[in-house]
């Protein structure tokens, strides 16, 4: 006849041996219902965890598209309000510009405005937004544009003086300014000056902008030029349509030299106005791009998502059940071993 031991010590002792047990399904359990996965995805899935891992690959690499999507756009965005801003002062301008038909009349207003748009023009063009200019091409780190008084204004000069042989510094303001005839100045204007505006003098003495624009990845299969840059006909055309109103001799111009300078400055800012909105129409067609790739990604993203959660994912409900039913088992396995150990015979005798 067999017999087993049985003592208080015995019976608390295996109400203890099923603890860690429970506990450690209840932390599962836990884990399960705060993420709503698998406490342990590779024990559960075995073979089928490189699959989540690969989904998981992917959908990170979505991710960062649709958050550098996001950065691209905003740049683009502020690109846009640049553009629009320098349209609206060159329009301003021309407005000045077509209404003195007498630039003699108003010689001083035009300077002054001539001026103020050129200072603006600068400002502008080194604009920038999250540490990237948004004029420098892929040289995005540096200001395109130098300082106007101390290397622009400088060449200007310089040409004028070489082609009309009056002596530096401030050549404009000499008294044989009121000299130049028309036919010279058209001459100067249309020869000397406009190469200051081309290569290599433009990017010699105006504009350290990288004629190359940024390309950005916008999906797995597409790429966007991201960028506009100080180098666009656009921007020559408009420091040209300024400067030459702003420092050329204005009012100590003879009326036939200042009508030449007005109907250039003219001409030049009309082209401006023609090349910004050519940059405003890239600028807006890659944004278009750019929402529509986010779109497409973003849908990809939800597919993923819902893959990833077929694999990886539990019933929050069941998962509540389970922890609750450990939770109680826990309790009153804490309780019976508490009341077990308080046993003892003496109680009874």
């Amino acid at each position: 006849m067999k017999t087993t031991f049985v003592s208080t010590y015995s019976q608390a002792s295996n109400l203890r041996a099923a603890l860690p047990k429970i506990q450690s399904e209840l932390a599962k359990a836990a884990t399960e219902v705060s993420t709503s996965r698998h406490a342990d995805i590779g024990l559960t899935l075995g073979r089928e965890t490189s699959r989540t891992l690969s989904l998981r690959h992917e959908f990170a690499a979505i991710e960062a598209y649709v958050d550098s999507n996001a950065i691209t756009a905003g740049q683009l965005q502020r690109t846009q309000v640049a553009l629009q801003s320098l349209l609206d002062g060159a329009n301003s301008y021309l407005q000045d510009l077509v209404s003195s038909p007498d630039p003699s009349g108003t010689v001083t207003q035009l300077t002054d405005s001539a001026q103020h748009n050129l200072e603006v023009f600068q400002q502008l063009v080194n604009s920038s937004g999250d540490g990237q200019q948004l004029f420098g091409g892929i040289n995005s780190g540096v200001p395109p544009l130098a300082d106007y008084e101390t290397t622009q204004k400088l060449a200007i000069d310089t040409a004028f003086s070489t082609f009309f042989g009056i002596a530096m510094p401030n050549p404009q303001d000499d008294p044989a300014v009121g000299s130049i005839t028309a036919a010279d100045m058209k001459t100067f204007l249309e020869g000397d000056y406009a190469a200051l505006f081309e290569d290599p003098a433009w990017t010699t003495n105006w504009s350290s902008a990288s004629s190359t624009n940024t390309t950005s990845s916008i999906s797995p299969s597409e790429e966007v030029e991201s960028s506009v840059n100080a180098n666009e006909p656009a921007l020559r055309k408009l420091a040209m349509a300024y400067s030459m109103m702003a420092d050329l001799g204005g009012a100590n111009l003879s009326d036939e030299a200042l009508e030449v300078v007005a109907q250039k400055s003219r001409e030049a800012v009309g082209e401006a106005i023609f090349y910004l909105g050519n940059m405003q129409s890239r600028v807006g067609f890659a944004e278009a791009r750019i929402e529509s790739a986010t779109q497409r990604i973003k849908l990809e993203k939800d597919v993923i998502q819902t893959n990833i959660n077929t694999l990886e994912g539990v019933d929050p409900i069941d998962a509540k059940v389970r922890f609750d039913s450990l939770t109680t088992q826990l309790e009153m396995s804490y309780a019976l071993t508490s009341k077990i150990l308080s046993l003892s015979m003496i109680n009874y005798a």
